[in-house]
Parts: C-alpha cells; sequence; structure tokens
C-alpha cells in the first residue's frame, strides 16, 4: 500500500506529525470491508532527530545535533550496553559525547512509543470520540540514500482537523457537552489504570468537523498501574499527576467550565 505525505502538521517535543493521503490504486479496489483504514489520516514518527532538546539545550550549554555516525555508533554498541541511561546524573550527562545523546534519545523515542500503544490498548473504548482512533503501527523506512542506522516506530492515527486549546480562537463556538465528554473521559482514566501526565492545552484538540469533539492526544508520558500496585500507591499517583485538576485548571481560564 503506498501513502503520499501531504505536509508537515506539527513538531511535537519528541515527534513529527505528518498529514498524508493513501495513493495506491489497488487499495481502492479493495472491498469496503476490507477498507478498515480511512482515506486521509496521520502518522506520528517517534524519530529521535526531532528531539526538542536539539534546538532547546537547557541546561547544557550547546544543542546536541544529530548526525548518521552518532546515530550508527549508538547503534554498534546497542547490542552490548545494558542498564538504564535514565539513571545517570543531569550533570553526568553534561559530558556525553554525541553518540551517548543518540542513545538515551533512542531509548526514550522507544519507551514513549511503548507507552502511547498501550494507552490505546487500555483506552479502547474512548477511540474515536475522546481519543483518537489508532488504525496502525509500524517503522519508518529509510530511502533516497540516508542510510539511517535506525527505523524510527511510527503510529499511523486518526486525522483530526481543528486547533488545540492553546491557539484556538472561539472555544464557546464548541458545544458545551463536547467539552464535557472529554471531562467525564478523563475523570475514568485512572479506573482504567492510566494517568495521561502531560495533560496540557496543547494536548487537547477540538475538531473543526461535525459532530464537534474535544479529544485528548499524546499519551508519550502516561503512567500505568503496575499489576502489584497497592490501591493506595495508585490514589498518590493519580492525585500527585493531577489530570483532572489540570484540565479543569485550563478550562476555567478560557471560561468555558460548567460543573454538572
Amino acid at each position: 500500500m503506498t501513502v503520499r505525505s501531504r505536509r508537515i502538521l506539527e513538531n511535537f517535543r519528541n515527534s513529527q506529525v505528518q498529514d498524508y493521503e493513501y495513493v495506491d490504486e489497488g487499495a481502492k479496489r479493495m472491498p469496503a470491508r476490507s477498507r478498515i483504514w480511512p482515506k486521509r489520516e496521520m502518522s506520528k514518527i517517534f524519530d529521535p532527530r526531532f528531539n526538542y532538546e536539539r534546538k532547546d539545550p537547557f541546561p547544557r550549554r550547546s544543542p546536541i545535533h544529530w548526525s548518521a555516525a552518532n546515530e550508527k555508533a549508538a547503534a554498534d554498541r546497542r547490542p552490548f550496553t545494558t542498564g538504564d541511561d535514565f539513571s545517570i546524573p543531569q550533570w553526568e550527562r553534561e559530558f556525553w559525547d554525541g553518540s551517548s545523546w543518540e542513545e538515551i534519545y533512542y531509548r526514550q523515542y522507544e519507551a514513549s512509543f511503548a507507552r502511547e500503544v498501550k494507552a490505546y490498548r487500555c483506552l479502547g473504548h474512548l477511540k474515536g470520540s475522546t481519543i483518537p482512533r489508532l488504525y496502525g503501527l509500524g517503522r519508518v523506512i529509510s530511502g533516497h540514500g540516508e542510510g539511517r542506522a535506525i527505523s524510527p516506530r511510527v503510529l499511523f492515527m486518526e486525522y483530526i482537523p481543528g486547533e488545540n486549546l492553546a491557539t484556538i480562537q472561539d472555544p464557546h463556538s464548541v458545544p458545551s457537552s463536547a467539552y464535557q465528554e472529554l471531562v467525564k473521559a478523563v475523570s475514568t482514566l485512572a479506573s482504567f489504570g492510566v494517568i495521561h501526565a502531560d495533560m496540557r492545552p496543547n494536548n487537547i484538540v477540538v475538531s473543526s468537523s461535525h459532530p464537534r469533539r474535544v479529544v485528548l492526544i499524546d499519551f508519550g508520558l502516561c503512567q500505568y498501574r503496575f499489576d502489584d500496585e497497592s490501591d493506595d500507591d495508585w490514589k498518590e499517583a493519580v492525585i500527585f499527576e493531577a489530570d483532572e485538576r489540570a484540565l479543569q485548571l485550563y478550562m476555567k481560564k478560557l471560561g468555558i467550565w460548567h460543573q454538572e
């Protein structure tokens, strides 16, 4: 199946989102029941090249530029590397070389991808309403002589045209019932073992199509309840991350909070 990228929608903190459409004539001729995916959707690419720290290196003194050589050095070393790079103190990372940074970015993106996939599986009942539909997953294969040492992960997701709560011009043009659907959904996340942990206006999309929807996106930083986690520990984590409280504050700031 062949797809064509229409445009880059946005560079998120840790990924790039592209809007694309299918161009494979064979796919169009498939029986209707076999065409599970829509004509147009978006891909979320977990490519370490787009990490926001490369442009905003604070508290380091200089940005970490991507290079194919550093990426390959990290990939060559990976089969022999054990342990968790996240445990290394921030001050010590100041002295890392380029390949070491590629390794930690690679691990971060693998973990972010895994968290996002698990979130959509746990919250399947919300897909198509207050979270996007997830159609599939895969990897991006390098072409045109790029010679990448890795094949970045990719999610194929529902394309939702519209604005987010950070950029919306008229939040009152959206029915209050759409906002309440999101409030209700967020209040149930913890009961399904999920904490979003990145509740901010940029991660709440208001669709421009009808029926209007208010959709929560980007589960790359979310947390999950461990199988052996006690009720008290999980409740403490939910209170600490405060998904519901954060959403309420943003909605009050926009004047769209209505307590039922």
